[in-house]
């Protein structure tokens, strides 16, 4: 009787540590999972508030950036002209001089009108994307040599781009007109877009290629001093949730592909850029 009443108890005791033992493991596993959890988020936390101090440092520079250009274009243009027109008037027979002043100062108003324009155009939609793309290729072709050819089908599907996706879509567009008009020494430049084809995702793809001198995108793309509004195109595209994708070789032009999907809705922090 003593002899099975201690079995009993002590299977009753080991029992209870097994069970003890079952509880401190499903805790201690709990315990690891939360701090895994934790971890990831604190990771990714840390990542979000890197590329928001990147980012922050991008949009800085190329604030000054843009200051320097315009303060440089208003004194190479608008400036010297206007200099120009004084020491015409100033001169004896300077009512002679009236018609070439009156020329140039048109000059200098279509070259203001230009900078006023790449800084906020006036006639941006901000829900359509072609008709603001069109006035771009409208403007540019007024006042550069450039040829730029734009092609859209009328059935192109643009209804899930929200108004911030519409324009930071049109900066990256204009940042790389922009980019082919200074550096490209290109003739011809083509735009394309158009919804998914075949087994593509569904969205909007952009391409746009020109017929310039290239560069090296493999070497120099992340080199921030020389190619900063690539840089910066590439971020905007990540404000929405688009790819962006460029391909060049020396002699053999420029390739930019930017690729909007439909299914992505949620921008990350700082998504709400207007500039």
């Amino acid at each position: 009787m003593n002899h099975t009443q201690t079995i009993e108890e002590l299977e009753h005791i080991i029992q209870n540590y097994i069970t003890v033992f079952i509880v401190f493991d499903i805790l201690f596993f709990v315990m690891i999972f939360v701090c895994v959890l934790i971890l990831i988020r604190f990771l990714k936390s840390k990542k979000n508030l890197r590329d928001s101090n990147e980012y922050l440092l991008y949009t800085i520079h190329g604030q000054e950036e843009e200051r320097s250009r315009i303060a440089r274009e208003l004194h190479d243009t608008v400036a010297q002209d206007l200099r120009y027109c004084r020491n015409l008037l100033e001169k004896k027979d300077g009512t002679a001089n009236l018609p070439q002043v009156v020329e140039i100062l048109n000059k200098s108003l279509s070259q203001v009108r230009l900078i006023s324009y790449n800084l906020s155009p006036a006639d941006i939609t901000k829900k359509d994307l072609k008709a603001n793309l069109v006035n771009l290729c409208t403007s540019l072709a007024e006042n550069c040599e450039v040829k730029f050819r734009l092609s859209m089908p009328d059935e192109t599907d643009t209804s899930f781009l929200d108004e911030n996706d519409i324009l930071n879509l049109y900066r990256v567009v204009q940042e790389s007109f922009t980019n082919i008009i200074k550096h490209a020494q290109a003739e011809e430049a083509v735009i394309l877009i158009r919804n998914a084809s075949d087994n593509e995702e569904k969205g909007l793809y952009i391409f746009i290629s020109d017929d310039g001198c290239g560069f090296d995108s493999d070497a120099e793309f992340y080199d921030k001093t020389k190619h900063f509004g690539l840089v910066g195109m590439k971020k905007r595209c990540q404000l929405i949730g688009a790819d962006f994708l460029i391909s060049s070789i020396p002699g053999e032009g420029t390739q930019i592909r930017i690729f909007k999907p439909v299914s992505n809705t949620t921008h990350s922090n700082g998504g709400g850029l207007n500039g």
